[in-house]
């Protein structure tokens, strides 16, 4: 595998990501109104949250079975310890999965529910919600890694890149790749 081919893959995760970035933060702004819905129509909210729901059910669902035909077979091949990283990242592809469906349950029920929504209804979204958003975040981060640990072996060679990862996480080591800054 060449850098032209990880350069493609990195360009493409981090494109979605972006695109998915976004709809995180929105997802964490809707989530945070039900934290204090002061001045907030909770309905309003539940919509905005309907609408992420069947974004991350359609256009993410989507963006993952692209990571996992394009990306993860590069990972696998080229990643020291590739099979268990992209297990791992398949685990939590399905675990999105699951916390995404969670949401759409508890949106059903909130819409079921009369103009007025329990308490427990709130606290249930704000759950459902706030987990959802941090695994997105992770998750998300973690194949960003990732990709750059690939692209920076492939260019550097494995020692080189080792020092590199250790240089981009704080504990630089006296070889020159540490002083070659962030990989």
């Amino acid at each position: 595998m060449n850098a032209n081919q990880f350069l493609a893959a990195l360009s493409t995760v981090e494109q979605d990501h972006r695109l998915v970035l976004n709809k995180m933060q929105a997802l964490k702004d809707a989530v945070g109104y039900l934290l204090d819905p002061q001045g907030t129509d909770p309905r309003q909210v539940v919509k905005q949250l309907r609408d992420l729901n069947d974004y991350f059910a359609t256009h993410f669902a989507s963006h993952m079975e692209e990571e996992e035909t394009t990306l993860f077979p590069l990972l696998d091949q080229q990643e020291a310890g590739g099979p268990e990283l992209v297990a791992h990242l398949r685990a939590e592809h399905a675990e999105i999965l699951r916390k995404r469906q969670e949401l759409g349950d508890c949106l059903e029920v909130a819409d079921g529910m009369e103009p007025r929504l329990p308490r427990a209804v709130l606290r249930d979204l704000l759950g459902y919600g706030w987990e959802l958003w941090e695994l997105l975040d992770h998750h998300a981060h973690a194949e960003t890694r990732a990709v750059h640990r690939c692209l920076a072996r492939s260019l550097l060679g494995d020692e080189a890149a080792r020092q590199a990862q250790l240089a981009q996480e704080g504990r630089y080591s006296a070889g020159p790749a540490s002083r070659a800054g962030p990989a």
